[in-house]
């Protein structure tokens, strides 16, 4: 498998960047190989996934992929390429969670001297502009001769219009040229991505953000949708689709009743920094949500955060002993200072935080400090006693479980009888999933699989399940690099794919409407 993957990674960078670059000389300093020699370096030496996906039985492949990439880095002379040989390098562990970015420049569009100096900037300046002649587009895009791939494309949030036409050069096969622009940053004619076909409807896209860093990433045509671009005038399923607009202004926690007997709590992100909100609005609704017996859990689009967020929702869920895998932590010198810079942070917002995180990190500190360099040690401590009890809080009500140590790095939680009762309602849960969920939200998707009373239903998570954990590096050339620090080596098998949901959406489905047709049936 993973010399295909080297093949696939040999094809990419020959194919598409050492075509007429000029060289560069031995005797010049290039900015680009010291941030890619600085990456690795780190990589090698910090990351959980490296020792998973190099070993002695493919340390070669590896090489020689570094090799290639090295001297397609040497061959190319846009210094915006950079973050393209970055991003593949990292593609290589198969980490979802570690991501490096170009951020673009720094303006102030509400500031005159801001934008000026940004448009005297050699980003704004050095951006490929294409004359346009829309006439001569519409004409041409109605003419038969177009590709199915071709034709005027928006951005998700309604921002850009833009042609996409076929354009090759050694680089690209397309490139998408801005016709309209709700922000002055970027003006009708400037190229905003670029395309190299690698297969029927799959693409390398090189995509500008709004700040003009780039990003690279493999996109598909699929239907009306390239990546997060939308084809205008395309038909899906006999419907002419038509613009969704700005979809911003979403509340990150929202409780509705929807009917007499269902209520709906919306969860749209598990970010530590918000769990006092997560906990106040369930505080607020509690009564409510304990005597309906429907409710719906709507997490699409829930990127993760903290597990912390988590435990209201064990005794929610709980019908049975709950099985949760333990993370571990990859210990190296790099991984402890990330985590003692953590520890400053929280201790700086204590009263957000709170007490029991402050002490976790401290755990988890000194357990890296007492293992050997590159070693994995659990993240939270094994029932040393064998049994030990954990409080899980709904709004006002506490729940104490008991934990135990099982087998494959798992500990198990079992709920026991006690003065508060697990609360009877909700009788069934339907959990709304799509490919937005990750990270931790999957770590909700798994609870929500070992009850009995809640259903899953909608599309497969994101699947960034393999490792976790992410803080920012910074690297040479003020890349945002965020890195993984820990691994779920059983959970691993959800990286990339995905947990899929017991129920299974179609398109163009009403998922409300859905979710109450499943309430009559048996969970």
């Amino acid at each position: 498998m993973k010399t295909k993957v080297l093949l696939l990674f040999k094809l990419l960078i020959f194919n598409n960047l050492s075509f007429s670059f000029p060289l560069i000389s031995s005797n010049e300093v290039c900015p680009c190989l010291e941030e890619f020699e600085f990456l690795k370096g780190y990589v090698e030496r910090n990351h959980p996934a490296f020792g998973d996906n190099v070993n002695e039985t493919n340390r070669v492949e590896y090489e020689e992929f570094v090799d290639l990439l090295f001297k397609a880095i040497q061959r190319d002379s846009i210094n915006d390429h950079c973050i393209i040989y970055l991003k593949k390098y990292l593609a290589y562990f198969k980490d979802n969670h570690s991501q490096i970015n170009d951020m673009g420049v720094q303006v102030d569009e509400n500031d005159e001297e801001s934008m000026k100096r940004f448009f005297s900037s050699s980003r704004f300046q050095q951006r490929e502009r294409i004359p346009i002649d829309t006439e001569e587009i519409d004409a041409y895009l109605h003419s038969g001769n177009s590709e199915l791939v071709e034709g005027i494309y928006e951005s998700q949030d309604g921002t850009y219009k833009v042609a996409l036409l076929r354009n090759q050069n050694g680089f690209r096969d397309y490139y998408g040229i801005i016709l309209e622009s709700q922000t002055r940053l970027w003006e009708p004619g400037q190229v905003k991505f670029e395309l190299k076909k690698l297969d029927e409807n799959l693409f390398e896209g090189f995509f500008y953000y709004k700040f003009y860093g780039l990003n690279y990433e493999t996109v598909s045509l699929e239907e009306n949708r390239l990546g997060t671009w939308i084809k205008l005038g395309a038909s899906q399923n006999g419907q002419t689709f038509i613009s969704p607009g700005n979809g911003q202004g979403q509340q990150l926690f929202e409780y509705k009743k929807i009917d007499e007997q269902t209520g709906y709590l919306a969860i749209r992100t598990f970010d530590g920094y918000f769990k006092n909100e997560l906990d106040s609005l369930i505080n607020a609704h509690e009564n409510e949500i304990l005597n309906l017996p429907h409710l719906i859990i709507d997490v699409r689009g829930n990127g993760g955060g903290s597990d912390a967020l988590l435990a209201p929702f064990y005794p929610l869920f709980y019908t049975d002993t709950l099985k949760n895998e333990l993370p571990q932590i990859y210990a190296t010198q790099d991984n402890l200072i990330t985590y003692q810079d953590l520890l400053q942070n929280l201790k700086a917002d204590s009263l957000r935080y709170g007490r029991a995180t402050i002490e976790h990190v401290e755990k988890m500190i000194l357990k890296i400090q007492n293992a050997g360099e590159g070693e994995f040690v659990n993240m939270i401590d094994p029932v040393v006693s064998g049994i030990e009890e954990i409080s899980f809080r709904f709004g006002t009500k506490d729940f104490i479980f008991k934990s135990t140590m099982g087998i494959n790095n798992r500990y198990n939680l079992t709920y026991h009888p006690q003065k508060e009762l697990l609360p009877s309602m909700p009788e069934k849960i339907v959990v709304l999933m799509d490919r937005g969920c990750a990270s931790t939200c999957e770590n909700f998707i798994l609870l929500a699989h070992q009850s009995k009373k809640a259903i899953t239903y909608g599309d497969n998570s994101g699947g960034y399940k393999g490792y976790g954990n992410v803080f920012s590096v910074k690297t040479p050339l003020g890349y945002n690099f965020k890195m993984s620090t820990t691994r779920y080596e059983q959970q691993a098998k959800f990286e990339f794919v995905g947990i899929p949901p017991k129920v299974r959406a179609v398109p163009n489905e009403d998922w409300i409407g859905k979710s109450l047709e499943l309430f009559e049936l048996e969970f």
